[in-house]
């Protein structure tokens, strides 16, 4: 059987749903030495991982007259790449983002929607192309043959707000990259404080600073441990590009509540470095996670992977993807994330526990599961 893939995301490798794609096909290959696949894509991926020879790599340009980005890729999901599958040959579509194709020319297709927020989040709500864009394949997933998510929730938005039945949606939970493992080389662990400008103890949050992320929430929480702990090298580091905030009401600027309660200063906000991730994850004195609306939710799973202690709000599919490994919050309740991180900075039992849980929990979570459940779905529906 051979599978066609839709590689488009392997042009934006550092997103999340580039990363997945990445860690799939990498999987894939390591799993799976019998289904033929067919990797397409518009343009040369900017990274590839190293796959046999059961995998064929092919591009196929958007032909026609210059287009805008969104249009090019509009015109590349919904006729370049069913076009190129149906010309390889391809007995199933796999189309790993919310782009299922609206005429898949015969072939059965698998679709992968991590989550339904711009249809979930009134905030969310787009330009009028880009809302025309999301009826466009909110329409075409109803006529999928299967569609893959990463989480019960995620499955219950589905079936609400695109009206798939239950029996056409799989769950498959995701896992952290196989880099992601807890550093103990104090030099490196050393050496990526310093770079950052952070001290022996730090909060880390990972994972956008979009309106859901709720940083607000964590930032007069971090200021209330600050200011009982009296500790004045303690930092909150949050992870994400600075120059987003406040340039619209989807990326609101947190710096000036962090002003009103005496924080500035210690509230370090920079990009990171991909090879300096688990390091960061592995030095932290605790990872704060106060998302009010998750799909998934890899960045705690990635902590945990890494040995940082949890404290994780318990909104949406958070609970799943934490379980008892970490301690859960209301993501809506200033007072109970403070107590949470408080409580993991001053009990060393308590953080040795979290770091001991969150390791041996991430381990249930690996890209070779991921990849043979996701092998053997193709199988599956190619039966049917």
């Amino acid at each position: 059987m051979r599978v066609a893939i839709n590689a488009l995301f392997l042009q934006e490798p550092t997103v999340g749903q580039g990363r997945c794609l990445y860690n799939l096909l990498e999987a894939l290959g390591q799993v799976d030495g019998v289904t033929d696949y067919l990797v397409l894509g518009p343009k040369p991926p900017k990274v590839a991982p190293e796959t046999p020879s059961t995998f064929h790599w092919e591009v196929a340009p958007v032909g026609g007259p210059a287009r805008g980005a969104n249009l090019e890729k509009l015109v590349w999901e919904q006729l370049g790449f069913p076009a190129a599958a149906k010309r390889g040959g391809a007995k199933l579509a796999h189309i790993p983002h919310f782009a299922p194709v609206y005429r898949s020319m015969g072939i059965p297709q698998v679709v992968t929607i991590y989550d339904v927020i711009m249809l979930a989040l009134p905030e969310y709500h787009m330009s009028p192309s880009a809302q025309l864009y999301t009826r466009l394949v909110s329409q075409a997933a109803r006529h999928a043959d299967s569609i893959i998510t990463t989480s019960e929730w995620s499955k219950g938005d589905i079936m609400e707000y695109l009206r798939i039945p239950e029996e056409r949606i799989t769950v498959i939970r995701i896992a952290p990259a196989p880099t992601f493992n807890r550093v103990t080389d104090p030099e490196r662990l050393r050496a990526v404080r310093a770079k950052y400008g952070l001290g022996q103890r730090f909060v880390l949050n990972v994972g956008g600073m979009d309106a859901r992320k709720n940083v607000e929430r964590l930032i007069g929480a971090f200021a209330a441990v600050y200011h009982e702990m009296r500790e004045p090298d303690l930092k909150l580091f949050i992870v994400g590009d600075h120059t987003k905030l406040g340039t619209s009401p989807v990326y609101p600027d947190w710096r000036p509540l962090a002003e009103s309660l005496d924080i500035g200063r210690q509230v370090v906000c920079a990009r990171v470095a991909e090879a300096d991730l688990a390091a960061l994850y592995s030095a932290a004195s605790c990872f704060a996670f106060t998302s009010r609306y998750e799909g998934f939710g890899l960045t705690p799973l990635e902590a945990m992977a890494c040995g940082a202690p949890v404290v994780c709000s318990n909104a949406t599919s958070l609970p799943e993807v934490v379980g008892s490994a970490g301690i859960l919050v209301n993501p809506d309740n200033t007072d109970e994330i403070g107590a949470a991180i408080y409580r993991t900075l001053m009990a060393p039992e308590l953080n040795a526990d979290l770091r001991a849980r969150g390791l041996a929990h991430a381990r249930q979570f690996n890209w070779r599961r991921v990849a043979a459940e996701t092998s053997a779905h193709y199988a599956d529906i190619a039966g049917r």
